[in-house]
């Protein structure tokens, strides 16, 4: 292969990696041609991206992109996926595509340019899409806010079920009939009952 021709594959490299430092290295030998296309449809549908590498340019564009430590990973056939939603997401597609296939192997990736293997990789997997983790902050973020607001309004809540009672329980005494006791007038004495 022609010097000219590697530097047009790296060029195409690097225009479809965008700059993406989340990324996945996966074997895709003993996978034939109906099942890769498969595969690439299933992922399509994601926004995730696949591509056969050359792993020596391969090597290259990784260490300019400062994720040398790729390079273990780029023995034998290897491809290259990344995109979706983010690396949560494509790291439970691309599981879930091994697990449905039986043949792809994961080798290995990058989280934000940090080197992972294989095993991290499925612990990526068990960790929430990017918007459940978007909601968990902002309800950490605003509990305390709830929080107190619940303790301001509850004082005046409780004044004002105060309140409430008092004036119930004065509009009772006005309407019931004041029962006084007979007063008996001054100087005379009650008889003793017999």
């Amino acid at each position: 292969m022609s010097k000219y021709v590697k530097e047009l594959m790296m060029d195409q490299l690097r225009t479809d990696l965008d700059g993406s430092r989340s990324l996945l290295i996966v074997d895709l030998k003993d996978l034939d041609a109906t099942a890769e296309n498969i595969l690439r449809r299933d992922l399509r549908k994601k926004s995730i991206r696949l591509r056969v590498l050359k792993n020596t340019l391969a090597r290259r564009i990784f260490a300019e992109m400062g994720m040398d430590g790729l390079g273990r990973y780029l023995e034998g056939p290897s491809a290259v996926a990344w995109g979706g939603e983010g690396i949560a997401e494509l790291a439970k597609e691309i599981s879930k595509q091994v697990k449905n296939l039986k043949k792809p192997v994961i080798k290995g990736g990058a989280v934000d340019g940090i080197i992972v293997g294989p095993d991290q990789v499925e612990d990526i997997t068990k960790l929430p899409s990017r918007e459940v983790l978007i909601g968990q902050v902002l309800g950490l973020l605003l509990s305390p806010a709830q929080q107190a607001m619940a303790l301001i309004g509850s004082p005046a809540s409780t004044l004002v079920g105060q309140l409430e009672a008092l004036v119930k329980r004065a509009g009772e005494e006005a309407v019931e009939p004041a029962v006084e006791a007979p007063v008996e007038p001054a100087g005379e004495e009650a008889a003793p009952s017999s």
